[in-house]
């Protein structure tokens, strides 16, 4: 039996959700709500049968299992409690919210009501990542050592726009590698202030780099893990189906061949199997539904990345309006 769903926010990526669940065998698409009428006109061809309202209490009115939201993020906590309240399941886009109160609030009130709660941390369901953090976790890096990554999208946007829109993925991803509490946590604006640099210290003294922004004149989506055995690279705009792999003495701390002492890397790369991310989560989701089991990435892991993007925020100087990120 399908699950009865109801998608609430049917913008640019919330069309593509829509895609997603329209797709799926696993789910029937009984209401979309948006308040723009010429978003719910283009829903109306992904989701022929669905009923097309204005609120999320006229969708949850469709009796739905569960509610999928894709509205700006200030919006976030208020309709995910509010669909919680009606007993639907929810997946939230992240950010979760727009404060670590908000976040933990709705994480708590998931549990009490048992229902299943899902943040859409993305990454975490790209089957290269994936891979990656099973690697990591089957130690065959050998012991990390740090994590960088960089995230720089061409859309718009400024500093704080992007460490609350981009940062959530890295971040996400940087927890299932170690899930460690961190022991640091501080930001760092470029000179002209439209980049942010996120470094931060776990207490198992993994060190980690994220460098986001939203206004780049180039797309790049990179993540480097290493260890003391080995060093992989995963390059998503050049490769999305592989991971790059250099072994050698020098590769975990990133020394060339030039540096004295250092051995230059062997690289080779690893094909993995490639399904659409987005895919891979909305399926993720409405089989947690299904079978009652926990998500990959639960609502207790969106507020976490919630407190971390709070902490470093405050560090920032100057710090944009909040608003703009919930733009």
């Amino acid at each position: 039996m399908s699950v009865r769903v109801a998608l609430v926010g049917c913008g640019r990526w919330g069309e593509k959700i829509l895609r997603a669940l329209s797709e799926s065998a696993r789910a029937r698409v009984v209401a979309v709500a948006d308040v723009d009428r010429g978003r719910l006109a283009r829903a109306r061809a992904l989701a022929p049968r669905a009923r097309l309202v204005r609120t999320v209490d006229e969708a949850l009115a469709a009796r739905v299992d569960a509610v999928l939201i894709a509205t700006p993020a200030a919006s976030h906590a208020e309709l995910a409690l509010r669909a919680l309240e009606a007993g639907a399941d929810v997946f939230v886009e992240k950010p979760l919210a727009l404060s670590a109160a908000h976040a933990d609030r709705c994480a708590a009130r998931a549990a009490a009501l048992g229902r299943i709660g899902m943040v859409g941390h993305l990454l975490r369901y790209h089957p290269s990542v994936v891979h990656l953090v099973a690697l990591a976790r089957e130690r065959r890096l050998g012991d990390l050592v740090s994590f960088s990554a960089a995230r720089l999208s061409t859309g718009g946007g400024g500093a704080a726009s992007a460490l609350w829109t981009l940062g959530p993925h890295d971040l996400s991803v940087l927890a299932a590698l170690d899930p460690s509490p961190l022991a640091e946590a501080r930001a760092h604006l470029s000179p002209g202030g439209e980049r942010v640099t996120l470094e931060a210290r776990l207490e198992s003294g993994l060190a980690a780099q994220i460098e986001l922004c939203s206004s780049s004149p180039t797309k790049e989506r990179r993540l480097r893990v290493a260890g003391s055995a080995r060093v992989a690279v995963f390059d998503d705009v050049r490769a999305p189906d592989r991971l790059l792999f250099l072994d050698g003495r020098g590769a975990a701390g990133g020394a060339s061949g030039g540096e004295r002492g250092a051995l230059a890397p062997a690289a080779h790369e690893l094909e993995v199997p490639w399904r659409e991310p987005l895919s891979v989560e909305i399926e993720h989701f409405l089989r947690c539904v299904e079978e009652r089991t926990p998500p990959l990435t639960p609502l207790d892991e969106g507020a976490a990345v919630v407190r971390t993007l709070e902490r470093v925020e405050a560090t920032l100087a100057p710090i944009e309006a909040r608003a703009v990120a919930a733009g």
